[in-house]
């Protein structure tokens, strides 16, 4: 039995290996190829079953024949599907489009689920109960063929965001309503009547969503302690998924699958501010490949069954094939086109274009996890017979049908509706951008020429062909006359935010607080959106509302006064501090930036206008640093020897690091030294309590300042104009783009 499940996962492997290769080579969807494949293996096996009779038994039978039970597959597949789905996500992003996402993830398989189930008891082909058990595993979509198409067009943004945020949640609501369904099926009295059906199926969605909050939560929790390297919260997300489903499922018996999809959420949100840049990337690009050898296991599994599941069809199942495959079209262009409309005329949402529409009715795959859904079905043998036979063979087919008409089609109908194309402001910033990185890369050539002593002319030549490549014009290009000042100006403080969203997580691991980390991710993204939305005025006032007092400040001063307790009040008060401190630095990093890319690319009078706004950022960072001072007096220095301390620390990390990787030290040598900076560090994470702190008059007075300089602001409205930067602050900037300094 071991040797079998050895030798049929190194033959999985294989096929995977050499069909994603195929994909890549020509250009054909993975998911057609893993099902062709599957659905070959399966074929030859029934015909040449009885010339090769050992290795057909023991390569696949196993996958024909599995002595697992019907769950197992749901145990085996789901959790890292799931959980990988959920933590590639960017949940914060995902809340602008909640209304619809909702929407298509919940209401929609509800919609698929009743019309399938009508569909086929009203055309007489099958009972009620086996059609809406059928609509229930049709209805989740999988992401993974339809990602790859928009990927490779260029799809917009939001489409993207829609389909993604749409096949994750799907997932968890269909698991759900079959699970209700199958236990009404197998006769459990229980979830027979439809308003306990909707009772458990709320209690299991419910559940499952506060259990893996928690376990989520958990998880974040526990990160900072891992000692930063990245092995050790590799191996603890590897011990996450599976427990966290089978205790949802097993023993509290809610929805293991939302346990999983919400611990995932969890983490996705919290994790970038508690794991380092690189450490986060690598945890994401393992999981991904987890995530892709399941799911193609799963399609092999399922295809190489096809051929035994279909030569048990009759024509009937055609005609069935076909009015399934008629309603659960139906089914989406009703939700699409019929509910989604709603939502912005309620001021839900932004509007949903026609095109996007159709693109997510005809581009809904399905996929893996119905084949799942489908594989365990089929071995359940509490269920009848007939019901197995039906829905095995609809299913199967139906996501058949759907990647070889909808997924080869998906491509042809964005082209159609020109969703392929940019819009004239992209197309404006692209143009722009083609031709600055033609003047580097040109550079670049005929210095790498000169280098290998190769002759000028053919670096021209080479030159040429990359400006042919990239097709640009000769004609010269005015990005002023292109963009009006209000299209650049939002462009560039979207960039501005994005940018500062990017530099906040490397002041993790000890330098700054997590929850200073997380205040400033949530503040970048907000300015993100109130950029998009309001322009200038929105990303200022955005920015402004993290230097307003925090509940938790204003309680700590409250106590201070009143009860005369100064510990709460200094530990905030160094919150605040650190976070301002943090807060500057990013924005001197960003003025770099906006000199060194945003000038050339959306011109110097717009730029100059940038870094205003973010010189006016940093007075009041100034000004709010310059108050804390004052409640501190001498004892900030505590705070900001720390924080250089730390930064020194991590500094020499790095460096030993990199000599260790240029063989300049050696193994020995490195860990002796890392063990020393690890004791060193341990040693001057943990934040010194600064004891002065004002006098209730004093306190009064400081913040009557601070008002006043708020209303300050109020009444100027706009950022004042840029002053003349010195020399050595712009030296200090630009050192900081090299090397941020807290």
């Amino acid at each position: 039995m071991v040797i079998d499940i050895l030798l049929m996962s190194g033959f999985l492997l294989a096929s995977i290996a050499f069909v994603q290769a195929a994909s890549l080579r020509w250009a054909v969807s993975e998911s057609v190829l893993l099902a062709a494949w599957g659905f070959a293996l399966g074929g030859i096996y029934l015909v040449s079953g009885e010339a090769w009779p050992t290795l057909a038994a023991s390569v696949v039978s196993p996958a024909l024949a599995p002595q697992l039970p019907p769950e197992a597959y749901l145990w085996i597949f789901l959790p890292p599907l799931l959980f990988q789905a959920a933590l590639s996500v960017n949940v914060r992003e995902m809340l602008g489009d909640a209304a619809p996402i909702l929407l298509l993830a919940i209401v929609a398989v509800f919609v698929a689920t009743g019309v399938v189930g009508g569909a086929i008891r009203l055309t007489g082909l099958g009972p009620l109960a086996d059609g809406l058990l059928l609509g229930a595993m049709i209805a989740t979509t999988d992401p993974s063929a339809v990602l790859a198409v928009f990927r490779e067009v260029g799809a917009p943004e939001r489409l993207v965001r829609l389909v993604e945020g749409e096949s994750l949640l799907n997932d968890a609501a269909a698991i759900a309503i079959a699970g209700v369904l199958i236990a009404a099926l197998t006769g459990d009295a229980a979830n027979v009547s439809v308003t306990a059906a909707l009772r458990s199926l709320g209690v299991a969605l419910g559940g499952g969503l506060a259990v893996g909050a928690l376990a989520g939560r958990v998880f974040a929790w526990l990160i900072p302690a891992l000692g930063g390297e990245g092995k050790a919260e590799v191996s603890l997300s590897f011990a996450l998924p599976y427990p966290l489903y089978l205790f949802a499922d097993q023993t509290l018996h809610v929805s293991g699958v939302v346990a999983v999809v919400a611990a995932g959420l969890v983490i996705s949100g919290l994790g970038r501010t508690r794991l380092s840049p690189v450490n986060w990337q690598h945890l994401q690009l393992i999981w991904e490949q987890i995530a892709a050898m399941a799911g193609a296991a799963i399609f092999l599994l399922a295809a190489m069954r096809i051929p035994r599941t279909l030569s048990d069809a009759h024509w009937v199942d055609l005609i069935a094939l076909a009015v399934v495959v008629a309603a659960a079209l139906a089914a989406r262009l009703v939700v699409v086109f019929g509910m989604l409309p709603l939502l912005s005329r309620l001021r839900l949402t932004e509007p949903v274009s026609a095109a996007y529409k159709l693109v997510i009715a005809w581009g809904g795959l399905r996929g893996a996890v119905t084949l799942v859904l489908a594989l365990g079905l089929a071995q359940d043998t509490a269920l009848p017979e007939s019901t197995r036979r039906f829905v095995a063979i609809l299913a199967t087919g139906f996501v058949l049908v759907s990647l070889i008409v909808n997924g080869t089609s998906l491509k042809l109908l964005i082209r159609r509706l020109h969703l392929d194309l940019l819009s004239p402001q992209e197309q404006a910033l692209q143009q722009k951008a083609v031709q600055l990185s033609s003047i580097g890369v040109s550079e670049r050539v005929h210095r790498a020429a000169r280098t290998f002593h190769i002759p000028e002319a053919i670096a021209d030549q080479a030159c040429n062909t990359f400006r042919h490549s990239i097709d640009i014009g000769a004609t010269a290009f005015d990005i002023e006359a292109a963009l009006s000042d209000r299209e650049r100006l939002v462009i560039g403080l979207v960039t501005l935010a994005a940018k500062e969203r990017d530099l906040i997580p490397q002041y993790g691991s000890g330098l700054i607080t997590i929850r200073n980390l997380d205040a400033m991710m949530r503040n970048a993204d907000a300015m993100i959106e109130e950029a998009r939305a309001g322009g200038r005025i929105g990303y200022q006032r955005a920015a402004a509302k993290i230097l307003a007092d925090t509940p938790g400040l204003r309680v700590a001063r409250f106590v201070y006064r009143w009860l005369g307790i100064r510990q709460p009040y200094g530990d905030a008060l160094a919150d605040r501090f650190e976070l301002l401190m943090c807060r500057r630095v990013v924005l001197h990093q960003l003025i770099v930036f906006n000199d060194g890319s945003l000038t050339p690319l959306l011109g110097e009078r717009l730029a100059k206008l940038l870094k205003a706004i973010l010189r006016a950022r940093i007075e009041k960072a100034e000004r709010g640093l310059a108050e804390v001072r004052q409640c501190f007096g001498h004892a900030a220095d505590v705070l900001e020897r720390r924080m250089l301390l730390l930064y020194a620390l991590r500094e020499g990390r790095e460096r030993v690091a990199a000599m260790y990787e240029d063989r300049s030290i050696s193994k020995e040598v490195y860990d002796s030294i890392r063990r020393e900076l690890d004791v060193a560090w341990k040693l001057a994470v943990p934040r010194a309590h600064p004891d002065i702190v004002p006098t209730e008059d004093e306190a009064r007075a400081i913040h009557a300042r601070v008002d006043a300089a708020s209303a300050a602001d109020a009444e100027r409205g706009a950022a004042p104009p840029a002053p003349a930067e010195p020399a050595a602050t712009q030296e200090s900037a630009a050192a900081a783009e090299q090397k941020p300094l807290p």
